[in-house]
């Protein structure tokens, strides 16, 4: 085969690469990166956005330490590292793309007439969840199914005519908090439920806004009372 015009990528995630990297640069004890180092020589899980500085300076005999043949190696002159992904890059991976996994489960409840309703607040959770696993974008659905277990065994249970389930919601309480397990989604019963929450959701956040503005004019009228007072 004529491999001239041929482009070939190699690719993986190279487990631990990052402490080969950091002993070929003889890294001090001090400094910035000392616990960073001290993290790595424990074999604990480092973190990602560290993990990925260091890996951005990677170089063809740092693969070769790590256990790759030199024959091999020789043969890929270009490397490149890729980024971890951050909390507002895994929200988008959970609903922006075609095939997203907030995508998925909506379809897969709506086969059941169920809606299914995620808040901005639980999909910053369930991305902040997925960086402190270090698992990425991966792990993403991993967290999900933990969620919405329960919901998708008890919805097709339901009988329709007894008790109307209306929407499945995940929200702040629904995921819980970030080093600990979720609490499941709710399962919002009868007609319009759903449209119920968000209402009494909006008016709520809408009263709170009024609190606050009402309170900042009332703080300005006190310190123009004041002033005239002094005057």
């Amino acid at each position: 085969i004529d491999t001239k015009n041929i482009l070939f990528i190699c690719g993986g995630a190279f487990i631990n690469l990052e402490k080969t990297i950091s002993e070929r640069r003889q890294d001090s004890s001090i400094g910035f990166g000392a616990p960073v180092r001290a993290n790595m020589r424990s074999s604990r899980v480092t973190d990602a956005l560290v993990t990925s500085s260091l890996l951005e300076s990677v170089e063809s005999g740092d693969l070769v330490a790590y256990g790759l043949i030199p024959e091999f190696i020789g043969r890929l002159p270009i490397l490149v590292s890729l980024s971890a992904l951050n909390e507002d890059q895994l929200v988008q991976v959970l609903t922006e793309p075609k095939n997203a996994l907030g995508k998925q489960y909506k379809k897969m409840f709506s086969m059941n007439n169920v809606k299914l309703h995620f808040t901005e607040n639980a999909l910053r959770l369930i991305a902040k969840k997925a960086i402190l696993k270090n698992t990425g974008a991966r792990g993403l659905r991993a967290i999900l199914e933990d969620i919405l277990m329960e919901a998708m065994f008890e919805v097709p249970d339901t009988k329709k005519d007894i008790d109307i389930v209306d929407a499945v919601l995940v929200d702040e309480e629904a995921v819980g908090s970030v080093d600990s397990q979720p609490y499941g989604a709710k399962i919002l019963r009868g007609e319009g439920a759903l449209e119920k929450f968000l209402h009494e959701l909006n008016s709520g956040d809408s009263m709170g806004e009024r609190r606050v503005s009402g309170s900042q004019c009332s703080q300005g009228e006190s310190d123009s009372q004041s002033r005239a007072a002094s005057l």
